[in-house]
């Protein structure tokens, strides 16, 4: 199974580009005390706040929501 990590980008990237998404994953890992490696499907749930704040500005609703189910699926 692929680090959870490797899925966010993986999703994220075609539409924020590789820093953006690398971005979120990384505030996400310090949030929750880990770094991007250590991150596991119970920290899905910072991830997906995360990205909401970052990318609502910027991206609308329904494309984040169906960012989010991407990560939720390519982790489960």
């Amino acid at each position: 199974m692929p680090e959870v990590c490797d899925v966010v980008r993986a999703v994220l990237a075609p539409f924020v580009g590789n820093m953006v998404a690398d971005t979120c994953v990384r505030a996400t890992a310090i949030s929750v005390g880990k770094t991007s490696d250590e991150l596991t499907v119970a920290d899905v749930a910072a991830l997906e706040e995360r990205i909401r704040s970052l990318l609502a500005p910027i991206a609308p609703a329904d494309t984040i929501d169906a960012m989010v189910a991407d990560i939720k699926r390519g982790v489960e």
